[in-house]
């Protein structure tokens, strides 16, 4: 422990970049989201160097990669899809709503929070984090069709739960409520034009510069509402939407080039951002208590989610009515957005520390949900095919 402790910086900063950057992927092999391996190597490396926990460069690389993930997700809005779906998504979206304000009132008296608290946490446990799903997608192997009904299933909560979360975050103080609602009115404003003079002037003159001029303007949009009492997310998600409006200049004729490099982007700097909330926690807080109230969440909410998800689908969409659990089971995961509404809880003192870990160990729980059971209808799968041909071939002798 000592010589770990006497490492020099560079080979500290060594150390935690190999790890975070190459263990997640390795654990991928075995199912483990690569998120909840960074969190879980936050977790670790904070007991060895506490000082981890304020170094501004991890912090930075955090604020890249939530702020990247989140225009990530904003981008993946389509506005033309939910004008076509406008009624069915209207339907859900007010159901969701309602669902929320019952299990506000619920946890209120449950758990003896305030009514903003109860709030933020019914947003934790009830909104599917957009861009962890759309980025894991691709392993959960469930069709083009039903993957299209995630995506925007999972964005169209994402798009009320961050409205809801900056209110929600807000209303114990109404001046600071005004300020920042008129910071983002203004950047509202901005944003189209700053988008028109970049792909006027600049783009022209500077090709492939699209990524990395995305990537900026949510960072600093990110930090910007950090500062005014919102968070990254919302800043950069705000980006992303305004960006959405201008896909042609964006995407031009290489939509798929395009969205790969910024995935590519988020990819690298998001363990990042699970890392350095790993760090704000220990081991230790996952007592009894914490672990007792999460598994005591997930026996409840997700039964409710998946219910909830799944009769829409049935009544709104008789087309995909066959396997409607894949989509709902493939919404589950609430890592960021859960991890986010943790670390409001927790700093702004909101919430006892064993309703913060609850709320994080019902995040774990939820977000390994949709790998470990469609990995396990796999195997389930090709044990039939093994039984029925191990049969064929007896029938044969």
């Amino acid at each position: 422990m000592d010589d770990i402790m006497s490492l020099s910086g560079e080979l500290k900063y060594l150390a935690i970049f190999s790890a975070v950057l190459i263990l997640p992927h390795i654990l991928l092999k075995l199912k483990i989201p690569s998120g909840i391996s960074a969190l879980l190597l936050g977790i670790s490396f904070v007991i060895i160097d506490p000082a981890i926990k304020t170094d501004q460069l991890f912090v930075f690389l955090s604020q890249l990669g939530i702020t990247s993930l989140f225009v990530f997700s904003g981008l993946e809005v389509d506005f033309k899809e939910f004008a076509e779906h406008k009624n069915y998504f209207l339907k859900y979206l007010t159901k969701t709503v309602l669902l929320l304000a019952i299990i506000t009132v619920a946890l209120y008296d449950f758990l003896n929070l305030d009514p903003q608290a109860s709030f933020l946490l019914a947003l934790g446990i009830f909104t599917p984090s957009a861009g962890f799903i759309i980025n894991s997608l691709h392993s959960y192997k469930i069709g083009t069709d039903m993957e299209y009904w995630v995506k925007s299933k999972a964005i169209s909560k994402e798009v009320i739960a961050i409205i809801f979360m900056f209110f929600a975050m807000q209303s114990g103080d109404l001046k600071k409520m005004v300020i920042s609602t008129c910071f983002f009115i203004i950047l509202f404003l901005i944003l189209p034009k700053v988008f028109k003079i970049f792909f006027k002037y600049i783009s022209p003159l500077t090709p492939n510069l699209e990524v990395p001029f995305l990537v900026s303007l949510s960072l600093i949009a990110g930090v910007l509402s950090k500062a005014m009492g919102a968070y990254y997310l919302v800043g950069a998600f705000a980006v992303g939407l305004i960006g959405a409006s201008f896909k042609k200049d964006i995407f031009k004729e290489d939509e798929e080039v395009v969205f790969k490099s910024l995935s590519s982007f988020f990819t690298v700097f998001l363990p990042f951002y699970f890392f350095m909330a790993g760090t704000k926690l220990s081991f230790s807080g996952f007592d009894k208590e914490a672990i007792t109230l999460g598994l005591l969440f997930v026996l409840i909410f997700v039964p409710i989610r998946m219910m909830a998800t799944n009769t829409s689908l049935r009544i709104m969409l008789s087309h995909v009515k066959t396997h409607p659990y894949s989509i709902s089971l493939s919404l589950m995961p609430t890592l960021i957005f859960g991890l986010v509404i943790a670390g409001v809880l927790k700093e702004r003192s909101l919430a006892q520390e064993y309703i913060v870990y609850g709320l994080i160990f019902y995040t774990l729980i939820t977000s390994l949900l949709p790998t470990v059971v469609f990995a396990t209808q796999k195997v389930m799968k090709i044990e039939d095919k093994i039984e029925d041909k191990i049969e064929e071939a007896s029938e044969h002798v």
